[in-house]
């Protein structure tokens, strides 16, 4: 296949001025440059969007803890630097593509064309600890995105794809994926989960989806939260987590989680929710036990937390609370050789068509989805 010039992508105007929200977003045709030394060419066949908090305005700021990108770029939120896509003329959303070599630069050895390839979220996080400055390389962010036909990635940024998974299932890791997984998995070594792990995870987000499948594969058991008889039965059935509670009918639902684990409380927690969630979360977990903050997506209340029990719980039960920025790519291939020996396949709740990109987003947005939204490229 030649190396294409001229592709289309879904683009926020160059008018930063103009941008609204993702309804912004149009489809337009852009330039990529063949890959240099170091560089490869991937046509991408499917993008997840990533949806992890609402951006709130708290006494006149935003408040944006983690970042979303494909949220907030769209609404002038996000604190950048973010790019003008591989022309100038406007940024391409996204982080999350798979797709298939059909280039590479001059040298390339590790790469060949037709190789099936996801990208590291972090282009320049490759192993070790998070530097500032890898901030700044993040795939949608600092660095054009994957709502797009094809995309230059440097070649040592990439992974191979499992043999077992689609392009569309492949799509779901860089981001959601790993973030799971290097909560459970990296961020407490060398004392990974297994067997002796009792795992809580809230909603049915992409995250909260993925981390429950991995800790079963790990063998732990898994108590998950969510709003809903259909979310509870896909929960059980497409999961197999052990119990499942419905926050809305359970408003103390630590109560539940405190229940079911004899009293002793949760290794872990996935913490998603934010300030509607925290305390709950806390009471939750086991002595020493790990919260791991991940979102907002609860949105804000006028009560806020209460400072002094976030300050006991934490203090006499020696909490240990985890802000995680997904992961390297080291990592990034350490959870994909636990998925091929596992033969995890990811849970993708939709699959939106090309032309119908910013539909995906609406559907996200509404918060209604189990799993991963994917969006096809064509």
């Amino acid at each position: 296949m030649s190396s294409p010039r001229s592709i289309q992508a879904w683009s926020l105007p160059s008018n930063e001025s103009s941008w609204v929200d993702y309804h912004s977003l149009y489809l337009r045709e852009a330039t990529v440059s063949p890959p240099g030394k170091g560089e490869v060419l991937v046509k991408l066949y499917a993008t997840s969007l990533n949806y992890r908090v609402r951006p709130m305005h708290i006494a006149a700021h935003h408040f944006l803890m983690p970042i979303s990108q494909d949220m907030l770029i769209p609404q002038k939120l996000y604190p950048g630097p973010f790019s003008f896509g591989p022309d100038g003329r406007g940024h391409i959303l996204t982080s999350d593509g798979a797709g298939e070599v059909v280039a590479v630069g001059q040298g390339e050895t590790e790469w060949s064309i037709g190789d099936r390839v996801l990208g590291s979220f972090y282009e320049t996080w490759l192993s070790g600890e998070f530097k500032k400055e890898d901030g700044h390389t993040a795939v949608g962010g600092g660095v054009s995105g994957c709502l797009a036909q094809y995309k230059v990635y440097p070649s040592n940024s990439l992974v191979r794809i499992p043999s077992h998974l689609t392009y569309e299932e492949a799509s779901t890791l860089p981001c959601a994926g790993l973030t799971a997984w290097a909560c459970l998995f990296e961020t407490t070594l060398p004392q990974p989960i297994g067997s002796h792990s009792t795992i809580l995870v809230q909603g049915s987000g992409g995250i909260s989806v993925f981390g429950a499948q991995l800790a079963k594969a790990a063998g732990a058991r898994v108590i998950a939260t969510t709003s809903s008889a259909e979310k509870i039965e896909q929960y059980k059935s497409i999961v197999g987590v052990d119990d499942v509670i419905n926050y809305r009918e359970n408003p103390n639902w630590s109560d539940q989680v405190l229940a079911l684990s004899k009293g002793g409380g949760v290794e872990h927690v996935l913490e998603v929710g934010g300030q509607t969630t925290f305390l709950q979360s806390l009471k939750s977990a086991q002595f020493g036990g790990h919260i791991h903050i991940l979102g907002i997506v609860g949105g804000n209340t006028n009560d806020g937390i209460n400072f002094g029990e976030f300050s006991f719980l934490t203090i006499t039960r020696r909490l240990n609370l985890h802000g995680q920025a997904v992961g390297s790519k080291d990592m990034l291939k350490r959870m994909v050789k636990f998925i091929e020996e596992h033969n995890i396949k990811p849970v993708v709740g939709k699959v939106f068509d090309w032309e119908h990109a910013v539909e995906a987003f609406d559907y996200i947005a509404a918060g209604s989805h189990f799993g991963k939204v994917v969006v096809k490229i064509q």
